[in-house]
């Protein structure tokens, strides 16, 4: 721990030494975020550590999926590998239902995961190509996006006519296509975009055809749980995003939006392939598998309108309002051919051929979703204010299906779902005050949100509703020293309501059964922020330390015993803290030091650490989902003419293993350093040419995320990331 502090320390003395001592000002935090204050704002005037991660920089990072998009991004992470994809996001430690998603103001529902092999149904039909931004909230936000926000909020933002137009009447087509060797996928995008008049249309379409991200080229090609290749997969997808945007007058504005995204998959689990599974306790009863295949299908679809009025009366200068509607869906056919082994000497083997059958699975939601929102602009002697209010209302459905087909049996039977299907209700009112003092050098902020949230599963199912409230707030302050240096701090609350999952879920296994629990209470959140902002003519930075405490975690209790039978059930029993601090900055070395104009330095440090108590039981433990000391350091070059450059990154991550996991038993996850290496070149104004060598130096590492949890070696090389690989880009606008 001292060396890692020390780490730390030292970088941080580091990047701002040549900042600090610039003696002109530029303003390079006037960068404007949504995320923040649910309006735009200058980043300057946030209290609190906001990320956004531009089209530009996906584009420059040569990102294939929002998870290399925000590689980059100290303290911010996108979980997930193999066949079901990216599974959640991670924010300073929280992941899961505890990260609010949203897409254009659109909450995204969780990710579900019954922990079988055959169902999944994640949050990730997301396609990069169509985003304008990435916006990350690093910290309990829940006064700003009610319940999921309890470890932060991640809200992505499509593109729209005005990002891709000039000025007055114009047009603008452009063409995107690339290739990535990591899962051999190729890439084509079209975009094109109209003004005319008053009127402003928009479609995006992308096309995607790859296969499974491949692990490090170290890894056995063979079948069985001993595998180290990656499974082989296909993949294609499509992507449609349109938008219409129509100027009735001086004071009303109105947008039509609609989006549908399919991603299939299909390939052999090479993996379970010539396996067997215990079904008796002395292992003398086995199920074989063989001939293990999949076919999965992804959908999200959504349309929504919107309203802008520029109304300038007392009550409000503007009010922006929007209804949508969303359906996503997850189909997942397993196929296979099982036979029954039974082994009991002195009795010779016995196999009883059980024929060929599918597992299908299949996950759906959809939510219809209200928002309105009202800003008003208040003028006084010694200060002014922007103040923020509104109100939002959703109702989402989710069910799930289940059917067994036993093909050379020529049966079908109908599966018991995990949890019932059910309704979700959410209803909220927040007000929000941005407060600017002393001709603008003091900026308070200060916000409170009341939710009320109702889910009621099927009247057949015999389970009651679970019915919450919150009330959540926040305050915090920017103090603008002067043209360069500010400092902030911040107090922010935030809430998640159990997931249906962990209120519903039965499981009756025999020896064991998981019980449901329809009391549980909402988790709370507390965080402590404050930080630096510094920026010069030489570079700019940003140094922010945090303190968050969590309660009432829904964990699963400790087994108790039932007439021989383990009984477990979830239960608000655990709190958890995690702290830590975090660095961005970028140095531009021709002014600090005479480099060769164009050179610059890009550089991050994020450190974690936290612990997780259980006062039943008495024990603390650390946390898996923390992760351990990250820094990225670039050295790039952007010639004048602005038609070449190139940047060189080091992404360097520290060990996590013996007592860094909740069991010091859980496996190594071995630190390792990765460089990669991008270039540009724009043979005219309009044309720019990628490309990109990725773990440049052929290193095997693995993710800490894909090693949770796991005590074994078996099959370890699988959950490890691509070697050496490389991809290249072409865009063309016209």
């Amino acid at each position: 721990m001292k060396y890692k502090l020390t780490l730390v320390a030292s970088s941080i003395l580091l990047a701002i030494s040549p900042i600090l001592h610039a003696e002109e000002t530029v303003s390079v935090f006037d960068e404007v975020v949504v995320s923040g204050t649910r309006s735009e704002q200058s980043v300057k005037n946030v209290p609190a550590s906001v990320a956004k991660i531009s089209s530009e920089d996906i584009e420059q990072n040569m990102a294939t999926d929002v998870q290399q998009a925000l590689k980059f991004e100290p303290g911010v992470s996108a979980q997930g590998q193999g066949r079901f994809g990216v599974e959640d996001f991670n924010i300073r430690g929280m992941s899961g239902s505890r990260v609010k998603v949203l897409v254009d103001g659109v909450e995204q529902m969780a990710s579900y995961n019954p922990g079988a092999d055959a169902m999944r149904k994640n949050s990730n039909t997301f396609e990069v190509d169509t985003l304008t931004a990435i916006e990350v909230n690093k910290g309990p936000s829940s006064s700003l996006y009610g319940s999921d926000a309890l470890g932060g909020t991640v809200l992505m933002r499509t593109k729209n006519p005005e990002d891709l137009l000039g000025d007055g009447d114009d047009s603008h087509i452009g063409l995107k296509t690339g290739y990535a060797s990591a899962n051999t996928e190729y890439k084509a995008t079209v975009e094109a975009a109209n003004r005319t008049g008053d009127l402003e249309t928009m479609l995006i379409y992308t096309y995607r055809d790859g296969n499974e991200t491949q692990t490090h080229g170290s890894g056995a090609d063979i079948n069985g749980e001993e595998r180290g290749a990656a499974d082989p997969f296909s993949k294609k997808s499509h992507n449609v995003l349109a938008k219409a945007f129509y100027q009735l007058n001086d004071a009303h504005r109105i947008g039509l939006t609609g989006e549908y995204y399919t991603r299939t998959a299909k390939g052999q689990t090479l993996s379970k392939e010539d396996t067997a599974m215990n079904m008796s306790a002395d292992g003398s009863m086995k199920l074989h598998y063989s001939d293990v295949r999949t076919e999965d299908t992804d959908q999200r679809g959504r349309i929504g309108f919107e309203h802008e009025w520029q109304a300038n009366n007392v009550a409000f200068d503007q009010l922006k309002w929007s209804l949508n509607y969303q359906q996503s869906k997850a189909e997942h056919n397993n196929y296979d051919r099982t036979k029954i082994i039974m082994n009991k000497p002195p009795m010779p083997p016995v196999e009883m051929d059980r024929g060929k059958r599918n597992r299908f699975r299949s996950g759906e939601d959809s939510n219809i979703q209200f928002d309105g929102q009202f800003d008003k602009e208040l003028a006084f002697d010694n200060s002014r204010h922007e103040l923020t209010y509104g109100l939002s209302y959703s109702d989402s459905k989710f069910k799930l299906d289940y059917y067994d087909y036993w093909y050379d049996k020529n049966e079908t039977k109908q599966g018991t779902p995990e949890v019932p299907e059910a309704k979700t209700e959410k209803r909220a009112l927040f007000v929000q005050d941005q407060m600017f003092f002393m001709e603008d050098a003091l900026v308070v902020t200060a916000g409170a949100r009341y939710d009320m949230s109702k889910i009621t599963p099927d009247s057949d199912s015999g389970f009651k509703a679970n019915d919450n409230d919150a009330l959540t707030s926040r305050l915090g302050a920017v103090y603008h020293w002067n043209q360069q240096v500010s400092t902030f701090a911040q107090f922010s609350q935030g809430f998640r309501v159990p997931t249906m999952q962990e209120l519903y879920y039965v499981r009756d296994g025999g020896t064991y059964k998981v019980v449901s629990n329809p009391d549980l209470k909402p988790e709370e959140s507390q965080s402590y922020e404050m930080g630096l902002r510094a920026s010069a003519p030489a570079g700019n930075l940003e140094l922010v330390a945090f303190y968050n405490d969590y309660k009432n975690f829904i964990t699963q209790a400790d087994k108790e015993m039932v007439n021989g039978v383990e009984i477990y059930t979830n239960k608000n029993i655990a709190k958890a803290k995690i702290y830590g601090a975090e660095l961005k900055a970028n140095i531009w070395l021709d002014e600090a030091f005479n480099a060769p104009v164009g050179t610059y330095s890009k550089f991050s440090v994020a450190y974690q650490d936290g612990e997780g108590e259980d006062p039943t039981a008495g024990t603390t433990s650390s946390l898996n989902d923390v992760a351990p000391l990250t820094s990225v350091v670039g050295l790039g070059y952007d010639a004048p003419s602005d038609n070449w450059g190139g940047l060189m990154s080091v992404t360097m991550v520290a060990s996590k293993k013996g007592s860094d996991w909740d069991t010091k038993d859980n496996l190594d996850a071995p630190g390792y350093s990765v460089v990669d290496l991008t270039a540009y070149y724009r043979p005219m104004k309009d044309m720019t040419l990628r490309a990109g060598l990725f773990n440049a130096l052929d290193k095997k590492y693995w993710n800490y995320q894909d090693v949770a949890g796991r005590t074994d070696t078996k099959g370890i090389d699988r959950r490890t990331q691509p070697g050496r690989n490389w991809g290249v880009n072409l865009d063309y606008a016209f």
